[in-house]
């Protein structure tokens, strides 16, 4: 099994780019001293408190947060990340790190981002989909929860019509499929597995071959059909009708579908909305001056 590393970069990354959505927690009144059983790690009158290390684990992927939480090691590997990040900035900022205007407009887009997901969530959050919706939905659209009818076939492929013909009527006579496969067949990869295809659906396979084989019954053997690899003879084994899915089976899947197309329309309305609040002037035109530059 792999060891799981957590690189230090990669916390800085993911914690990073994670503050944007996750809400803020306001701080507490009263403030942590080093012996209280909260502070996990102090420097220099700095520290890392539970908050802090618990705020900082949302951050990370649910995987990562599962593995942590089942290891003591990856345990003190996150905080001592923590406390090396938290030593590093310190560092930047007692070296003479300034804001310089790249800086500032960086750190103003991170607010706006912030600002504009919290205004999105208080807007959007009311959307709910009900259990009697998406069965609506089902009833409605019964045909997109089955699935196709399936065959399982094997096939022989060479190269002419005159040696398929042959190794028809070799069939037709009793001669061993498998054997046969694995003599003649050109299709090395299910050659070795006496012509084997498995299962497989009409938009799987060219059409003259699936033509052929969906008009079959299990354990007939068709005449040569051409296809642009060659010519094949085909066997059927196993024939599989379309089926219905449950709709217990698919409700979730329905439900997360009908919220993302609530939660579009609920957001172009949004849009539409604030578009006509401003009366806009763009100059495309001017556009070309950034792409044809030199």
């Amino acid at each position: 099994m792999k060891r799981l590393i957590i690189p230090l970069l990669a916390l800085l990354l993911l914690t990073g780019a994670a503050q944007a959505q996750k809400k803020t927690t306001p701080l507490k009144k009263e403030e942590p001293t080093s012996a209280s059983p909260q502070v996990l790690a102090t420097f220099d009158g700095e520290k890392i408190t539970v908050q802090d290390y618990q705020e900082a684990l949302k951050t990370l992927p649910a995987q990562l947060q599962w593995a942590i939480a089942q290891n003591r090691n990856l345990r003190a590997k996150f905080l001592d990340n923590l406390v090396t990040k938290k030593m590093l900035v310190k560092t930047a900022k007692e070296s003479g790190v300034k804001e310089d205007q790249e800086m500032r407009r960086r750190i103003e887009e991170f607010k706006n981002e912030l600002i504009l997901g919290r205004y999105l969530r208080e807007k959007l959050e009311h959307i709910k989909v009900t259990d009697q919706e998406a069965k609506a939905y089902y009833d409605k659209h019964k045909r997109e929860f089955t699935t196709p009818k399936e065959v399982r076939a094997r096939h022989i492929l060479v190269k002419t019509k005159e040696k398929a013909e042959k190794i028809y009527k070799d069939l037709k006579k009793g001669a061993d499929f498998t054997k046969l496969a694995k003599e003649y067949s050109i299709d090395k990869a299910s050659a070795e597995k006496g012509g084997e295809l498995g299962f497989f659906t009409r938009a799987d396979m060219v059409k003259p071959f699936s033509d052929a084989a969906f008009s079959m019954k299990p354990g007939e053997i068709s005449q040569p059909v051409k296809t642009p690899f060659g010519y094949h003879v085909i066997q059927v084994e196993e024939v599989k009708p379309p089926q219905q899915k449950a709709f217990k089976d698919v409700k979730e899947e329905i439900k997360k579908q009908l919220f993302q197309e609530k939660q579009q329309k609920a957001f172009d309305k949004l849009v539409a909305q604030v578009k006509k609040k401003w009366k806009v002037e763009t100059h495309t035109e001017r556009l070309d001056q950034i792409f044809n530059s030199k």
